[in-house]
């Protein structure tokens, strides 16, 4: 969805779904939250009913015991199948979901009532009795239950706005991925500056290599939890300056910041009085400045991480490591995720720990220097502006509606 700019009056439906577009569905006033719900389930309930099969596919494929489940993957047919069924499982039910709502934006009103209903029968009877005819699920009447007891959830999600949310994250993690170019030249120098050091310490490798995996992501977590800790610090200040920034600038402000939105004809008329944020709203907003600086760091980490084990596959052989650590230490092989990498263990485990120390350094930074919160939480900044501004049009004019 673009941001069109709508001419003339308030188009109430085109505001309300440009606010979930911006993962904002609980600025949306909550007599109107519950509007088209059913419509607006249908990419969360096809992507289930698409899911739901697949996933029962992979159970049954791999439910056998040990034994023969070694003699089959031995087959190499058996593990292309396998594989295909596996990949199939992670994309197709995206794509069906993501087809879904273009379909829907194409259909008529009536289309749109139509097609809901069909695929709540889809998930809610259909499917069901296909899977226990088939003989992939046993219960015919447990079936229904957890297909009924999954429908509701995903329409309890859809209302309270989790799917909105969780769809503007998936397109920000995505749109993040653009930033790499800008992170590497402006926020990697300094930080390769400040781990390098530490990259070729022996102590460094020591410490990494001797943490259990599941002490390693315990570290993380702690790094995690600090830099978390040092957004919400100043995430409530920024928030307050913006709500008193949007409340006192005048109407030929406001028609600038929403002049590329669907609210650009409404700021016309009578004066606009500020109304203060919801706790749901603050939340909702809040969550949004945090998610979009928390893909910030994990992007950066990421980088970081990539570049510790190139310059580690590069510049450590296995003699350095063995003197580091130990005889035979480099020929341990390091794993990611349960995957085997061609890697050693100590690689990965001090990458992992300096990239997480990474993104700690980057929020600390960034909380603190101001030509980081220019070049990184600016933009962010931003774009929540707008939204404000957009949300106290939204909330006047709609009560001059009502």
């Amino acid at each position: 969805m673009t941001d069109v700019a709508v001419s003339d009056g308030f188009d109430r439906p085109a505001v309300e779904a440009w606010f979930r577009w911006r993962g904002l569905p609980l600025v949306v006033r909550r007599d109107e939250r519950g509007s088209r719900l059913l419509q607006r389930a249908v990419p969360a309930l096809v992507f289930v009913m698409v899911l739901d099969p697949l996933i029962t596919a992979v159970t049954w494929l791999l439910d056998v015991p040990a034994a023969e489940l070694e003699r089959r993957m031995a087959n190499t047919a058996y593990v292309f199948v396998l594989l295909a069924v596996i990949v199939t499982a992670l994309v197709v039910p995206l794509l069906a979901g993501w087809g879904s709502s273009r379909w829907m934006r194409a259909l008529s009103r009536r289309g749109r009532w139509v097609l809901a209903r069909f695929v709540l029968l889809l998930n809610v009877v259909v499917l069901p009795l296909v899977e226990w005819w088939a003989g992939l699920r046993t219960g015919l009447w447990q079936s229904l239950a957890i297909n009924i007891g999954v429908t509701l959830v995903m329409l309890f999600a859809v209302w309270v706005g989790a799917g909105s949310i969780l769809a503007w994250g998936l397109r920000k993690a995505v749109a993040e991925l653009g930033t790499v170019g800008r992170m590497a030249t402006k926020a990697l120098p300094l930080l390769v500056l400040v781990v390098i050091f530490a990259f070729f310490s022996t102590e460094m490798w020591q410490i990494a290599d001797g943490l259990p995996r599941w002490r390693l992501w315990l570290v993380v977590a702690l790094f995690a939890v600090l830099a978390v800790l040092f957004m919400a610090a100043r995430l409530d200040e920024e928030l307050r300056a913006m709500i008193d920034k949007v409340a006192g600038d005048r109407l030929g402000d406001l028609a600038d910041m929403l002049r590329k939105t669907p609210l650009a004809g409404a700021v016309d008329g009578p004066p606009i009085a500020p109304l203060p944020l919801g706790r749901r709203e603050r939340a909702n907003i809040t969550l949004v400045l945090f998610v979009a600086q928390l893909l910030q760091i994990l992007v950066l980490s990421v980088l970081v991480f990539c570049l510790l084990i190139a310059l580690g596959a590069l510049a450590i052989n296995g003699p350095v490591i063995d003197a580091w650590l130990g005889d035979g230490f480099s020929k341990i092989q390091g794993t990611l995720f349960g995957v085997a990498l061609p890697l050693p263990r100590a690689l990965v485990h001090v990458s992992l720990f300096l990239a997480a120390f990474s993104g700690l350094y980057f929020a600390a930074t960034a909380a603190t220097d101001q030509h980081y919160r220019d070049s990184f939480f600016e933009p962010l900044l931003a774009d929540v502006r707008v939204s404000l501004a957009a949300r106290q049009v939204y909330l006047a004019r709609r009560g001059e509606d009502s």
